[in-house]
């Protein structure tokens, strides 16, 4: 009996305890650019107890201490790529600044109820820092005009970034075919040598097919997931224009309106011609 007694109330300052405090939503970003900035938010419901203390950490450490209660009620503490805005931060909203690649890791956030039962509540979220090109790719090696038949050969690279950037070829708004690509190639930054740069050829014989009413538009993209995507675009064109099917009928029709309609048109002309001259003999 006194055994089911204990085991109850347990179970009750459990639940109490469950209900008292909860940590209902935190928001950290799953990814952030060198340079740039992140807000880092902690949400919590306090049923009974009041809180006592948020304390924010990366990688175990902490950084970022508020306690509601205390004067002054923030206090910041050193850790490696950590960089607090403290003008931007309030109570649990965190803003970092001037993000590195030392800013990648695991952020927790920590609340503390101040009640009988002390109560902690916390949850933790990864956010990787990728540096991002500093420019848009860039195309080297195309011609303005060319010939059906000619080799069309093109050079596209995007500076160093981390992750490597994916490179993609589209020939008017489709992706060219495997076989036209080579590459990619990687070659490794000198000043960053956690970053390399990418470059992907495009090389294919140029044919009817890739041009459009006499005009070829090529495009090379870069793209790292979920930053970053840039493109670069240009159009190029025909030297010698060919005759499509469709153009040849309608030279062949015009052709035959004009033969038909040239000796009917001689023909009026002389009839009315001899119709006047009876006319007037008459």
């Amino acid at each position: 009996m006194f055994g089911k007694t204990i085991l109850l109330l347990m179970l009750l300052w459990t639940q109490d305890s469950v209900k008292s405090l909860r940590l209902v939503e935190l928001w950290v970003p799953t990814h952030g650019r060198e340079g740039g900035k992140a807000f880092l938010s902690c949400n919590y419901v306090l049923q009974e107890d009041s809180l006592y203390a948020i304390s924010w950490y990366k990688d175990e450490q902490e950084f970022y201490h508020y306690e509601p209660t205390h004067e002054p009620n923030t206090y910041n503490f050193h850790v490696d790529g950590v960089n607090v805005d403290t003008l931007r931060s309030k109570n649990e909203v965190v803003a970092l600044v001037n993000l590195t690649q030392q800013s990648s890791g695991n952020y927790c956030c920590e609340e503390t109820s101040d009640g009988p039962g002390v109560l902690v509540a916390r949850r933790c979220k990864y956010m990787n820092i990728q540096l991002l090109p500093n420019t848009g790719p860039h195309v080297v090696g195309l011609k303005e005009l060319y010939n059906l038949d000619d080799l069309v050969v093109a050079n596209c690279s995007v500076p160093p970034s981390r992750p490597k950037a994916l490179l993609e070829w589209f020939i008017n708004d489709r992706p060219a075919p495997a076989s036209y690509i080579s590459g990619p190639w990687y070659r490794v930054s000198a000043e960053r040598p956690d970053a390399a740069e990418s470059i992907l050829q495009l090389s294919f014989i140029a044919t009817p097919s890739d041009f459009v009413n006499g005009a070829m538009k090529l495009k090379c993209q870069a793209t790292i997931v979920p930053l970053y995507q840039k493109g670069e675009e240009s159009t190029h064109y025909i030297a010698s224009p060919f005759i499509e099917s469709k153009d040849i009928q309608a030279i062949v029709i015009s052709t035959l309106v004009y033969n038909w309609s040239a000796p009917f048109i001689i023909s009026m002309f002389f009839f009315i011609l001899l119709w006047v001259i009876t006319l007037c003999c008459c």
